[in-house]
């Protein structure tokens, strides 16, 4: 993906003195801004301010794949679960489908954030898993670009109006609103 970075971001690249920090808004009801920086930074990113905060829970982040097709794409967001802020939100709400922007600032030789940080991965949880062990606990987010539904088939449901939509003397899915059970295919 082409990126443009703005000439601040340019000019202290050719320093070589630059320090990235990642920056990751975490899409919940009540959004989180997490990073992974040693310092909360306050950052304009998509034309507001906005508080990151160094709080320790930013565990990691899997490597970022990009490819020039549209392929769906995820990685792994893990996030302490040790003091139960993440547990609790995760079981409490339905973070399936949250959105998660993923941007890469720079610090300069200050130690302050070189405007315009850039988007690095947007996607949406696409599941979890808490880990817990008698040491530590963990939220692994899995997260997957927004390629992930393209090639879904959508309008087709199993009831007796989609089926007669498409086939319409088709009586196979006539009692299907009054089934409450799996309806098994095929060989058992």
């Amino acid at each position: 993906m082409a990126r443009g970075l703005s000439s601040a971001v340019k000019t202290e690249l050719a320093t070589g003195n630059i320090e990235p920090v990642m920056l990751v808004e975490l899409g919940f009801g009540t959004p989180v801004y997490l990073t992974n920086a040693s310092f909360d930074i306050v950052s304009n990113v998509s034309g507001s301010s906005r508080t990151y905060l160094a709080n320790g829970h930013l565990r990691g982040i899997t490597n970022i794949s990009e490819t020039n097709q549209p392929t769906k794409n995820s990685l792994s967001l893990s996030l302490s679960g040790v003091d139960q802020t993440y547990v609790s939100i995760v079981l409490n709400e339905n973070v399936i489908n949250d959105d998660v922007f993923i941007y890469r600032g720079f610090l300069d030789s200050n130690m302050a954030i070189i405007a315009n940080p850039f988007l690095l991965f947007y996607g949406t949880i696409d599941q979890f898993k808490i880990t817990d062990t008698t040491q530590t606990a963990s939220v692994v987010l899995t997260i997957t670009s927004h390629w992930a539904n393209f090639s879904k088939t959508s309008g087709r449901t199993t009831t007796d109006n989609s089926q007669k939509r498409f086939f319409t003397s088709d009586k196979g899915m006539e009692f299907s609103a009054l089934t409450v059970r799996d309806i098994k295919w095929g060989r058992v």
